[in-house]
């Protein structure tokens, strides 16, 4: 996701445009996301956008700026999953701001460091989603995706703005469907994956009227590498409280499309989460 505000480099969050043409109807969802502190720091050290000041940073700059971003991210769910040859549709309406949000288990994290006009980012998120499925009487299905989603990418300044990026994003998804055929349970549908996506992707920032700023980012990826397509896109807004810290306020869409086995055999996650996003940024 991409949060980023070091020195002399703009933060990024991309706008959403639906790589794949079928629609879906938004579903209430629960996630539960976490940020992993000691492990941000010693993983990717990356920055995920440009200056503060709406430039990149200065050529002669040979020292390392860096950024911890703590936020929370609330999502609705769309789409389907297949396990075992079974497709399962997620029911319900959401717009992103599902009635029922978990805080247990923490928030999402952002952490990069620059120097010059390289940057380096990671990201990594704790999902916890649980929805009802698309039932037909007399069967109730209850859908749940828990896992790791860590992104971790390198991003140039290429001035104004705006960065070009490319990276990676990790899953490690579990999925499981519950099974009820007139109130009494059926065996569990269960499913554990886990799969690499390299990623491109933009990022451009600005700041106005002194302290607010403006951040986008869109990436694709997967490709038939791992997914067979994914994309992610964010904006944000952001207020400087100190010279030190800002908040920030924003909306993140992340949508992939991962299939593997045939028949039977097959497993699929056809998903998209998207929603509304609150936290802190601190540069260092």
């Amino acid at each position: 996701m991409g949060t980023h505000h070091g020195r002399g480099q703009r933060d990024e969050r991309g706008r959403s445009h639906r790589a794949r043409g079928r629609g879906r109807r938004g579903r209430p969802a629960r996630l539960v996301t976490g940020i992993w502190g000691p492990f941000l720091a010693l993983a990717l050290s990356a920055p995920l956008g440009a200056a503060q000041d709406g430039g990149p940073a200065p050529e002669d700059e040979t020292g390392w700026s860096f950024l911890l971003a703590p936020y929370y991210w609330t999502v609705g769910f769309d789409g389907d999953i297949t396990i075992d040859g079974q497709e399962t549709e997620g029911d319900g309406d959401s717009n992103g701001l599902p009635g029922e949000v978990s805080l247990t288990g923490g928030f999402l994290g952002h952490f990069e460091a620059r120097t010059g006009p390289w940057a380096l980012a990671l990201s990594p998120v704790l999902v916890d989603v649980e929805i009802d499925g698309d039932d037909t009487p007399p069967v109730d299905t209850d859908l749940a995706l828990s896992g790791t989603i860590v992104e971790g990418f390198t991003a140039y300044a290429l001035g104004g703005g705006w960065e070009v990026l490319g990276g990676v994003r990790y899953y490690a998804l579990d999925a499981s469907v519950d099974v009820t055929l007139g109130g009494a349970p059926q065996p569990d549908l269960d499913a554990d994956k886990s799969w690499v996506d390299p990623i491109i992707g933009v990022r451009y920032g600005s700041t106005f009227a002194e302290r607010w700023s403006f951040l986008a980012r869109a990436d694709v990826g997967g490709f038939g590498i791992g997914s067979d397509f994914a994309w992610n896109a964010s904006t944000e807004l952001g207020f400087r409280l100190a010279s030190y810290a800002r908040v920030f306020g924003g909306y993140r869409v992340l949508d992939f499309d991962f299939a593997d086995g045939s028949g039977s055999d097959r497993v699929e996650y056809d998903v998209r989460l998207w929603g509304p996003l609150v936290g802190l940024s601190f540069e260092f």
